[in-house]
């Protein structure tokens, strides 16, 4: 058997993320949302969060902060907008940022070959995983759109693979790396802040009681804060309160425990809020009043409180029963109830999604069950707690899509454990 050349297949992995992406951003019979959501290059004409995140980065070219109604904002990411305004400081064309974002996205797509070798130290296996995430169709909407995924999702990988590094080296410059990567991840999307403690802990707990990772993994947090000092620092001079996080979440978890619909999507098919529900209301009180952002996630996050509190007090399984569907729509993209039939392509990509999903079960099992690894350990935790807190928020598919880069190594270790022991059913498998 001829040897593999496993740096050409990285280079081909490269060149099919790019060219791949690149295609589905210029050729719109390549891409299958072309007549719901087509790729708008124009900043000034974008629609939803696009829109959102557009108007953010306006702010910072004219205050140096994110701001929306000439206000400071703290509704989205704190550090996106930011990546967005090099693009419209000389031009409103956004083919530039969706071109870094494609690069971006086919640098993840090496980055997890890499981290797939280093893992199993299986080349077939490495090279499986980074062809399912190039050849992932249902990832290309991000990179030309202004959204964060793309930037978050390499994010957590790089810091993923510094994670990797600290772990078989047991160096410390590689936890710090770690550490600082989610920290600027989490200026990107505030639910990694959250999922980010119950890491620490969990590296604590590595280090203190099981003597598997390096002490000094203690002072993570002190550079997890600095990193986010200039957002503490900016957000209080605008509004004299310390604020965490982004100022939307709790209208997520109203939205997403709201038990009469099931958690859905507070809108009717064409997207007008329902006036009778807790979000239509507040935003009532917006028109009516002229309250700000920061009112608004004021009375999100005491009914939101309430609401959540008064689910589990008289509806517990009911509200056990909403939290199952928000896992199945932030790994699937269904059930939805406002759109109850699902397209052709969501029910594909689903079951492509749900067959991955198997096998990425079976991977886990081998290396976290029978081969112990701790950096698989890790990487369960971590998929574990970022599910589990998007059960009590409105899902979808979208917010799933930093996790994709786990789902591909661990389903190639799967597939391949399975070929490799269809090969050899008389052997007993050890991958």
């Amino acid at each position: 058997m001829p040897k593999i050349n496993y740096n050409r297949w990285l280079t081909i992995i490269l060149f099919l993320s790019f060219t791949f992406r690149t295609v589905y951003m210029l050729v719109p019979q390549f891409n299958y949302f072309n007549k719901v959501t087509p790729v708008n290059y124009n900043a000034l004409e974008q629609k939803s969060d696009d829109r959102t995140y557009s108007r953010l980065a306006f702010g910072v070219l004219k205050f140096g902060f994110p701001a929306k109604k000439d206000k400071f904002s703290m509704y989205a990411g704190f550090l996106y907008p930011y990546i967005v305004a090099v693009n419209l400081a000389f031009s409103n064309n956004l083919i530039y940022l969706f071109f870094f974002q494609i690069i971006l996205d086919s640098l993840t797509a090496v980055l997890i070959s890499v981290i797939a070798l280093k893992l199993l130290n299986k080349v077939n296996v490495s090279i499986l995983a980074g062809l399912l995430y190039a050849l992932y169709y249902p990832n290309y909407i991000f990179p030309p759109r202004i959204l964060t995924e793309v930037f978050f999702t390499f994010l957590i990988v790089l810091s993923i693979y510094f994670l990797q590094k600290g772990l078989q080296g047991k160096s410390v410059k590689e936890f710090f790396i770690f550490g600082g990567l989610l920290s600027v991840a989490a200026l990107t999307k505030s639910m990694i802040f959250y999922v980010f403690f119950f890491i620490y802990l969990f590296l604590i707990y590595k280090a203190f009681i099981r003597k598997e990772v390096t002490k000094y993994v203690v002072f993570i947090l002190l550079l997890f804060f600095a990193i986010q000092s200039p957002y503490y620092i900016i957000s209080y001079m605008n509004t004299n309160k310390l604020i965490v996080g982004s100022s939307n979440g709790w209208y997520m978890i109203l939205t997403g425990t709201y038990l009469p619909l099931k958690g859905d999507e507070p809108k009717d098919p064409e997207y007008e809020i329902f006036t009778d529900h807790p979000v239509g209301k507040i935003y009532k009180l917006e028109l009516e009043q002229g309250w700000n952002e920061f009112q608004m996630d004021s009375a999100f996050t005491a009914l939101g409180k309430k609401q959540v509190a008064d689910n589990f007090r008289n509806h517990p399984f009911e509200s056990i029963e909403v939290m199952l569907l928000q896992v199945s729509r932030f790994w699937f993209h269904m059930p939805y109830f406002i759109r109850p039939i699902p397209g052709t392509g969501t029910v594909v990509a689903a079951v492509y999604k749900f067959v991955l999903t198997l096998f990425m079960f079976a991977g886990l099992f081998i290396m976290v069950y029978k081969r112990k690894d701790r950096f698989s350990q890790i990487c369960l935790f971590f998929l574990l707690i970022y599910t589990s807190l998007h059960s009590l928020v409105y899902s979808s598919l979208r917010y799933s899509a930093p996790l994709v880069p786990l789902l591909v190594i661990f389903a190639s270790i799967g597939i391949i454990s399975a070929y490799e022991y269809y090969k050899n059913p008389d052997n007993e498998h050890k991958s």
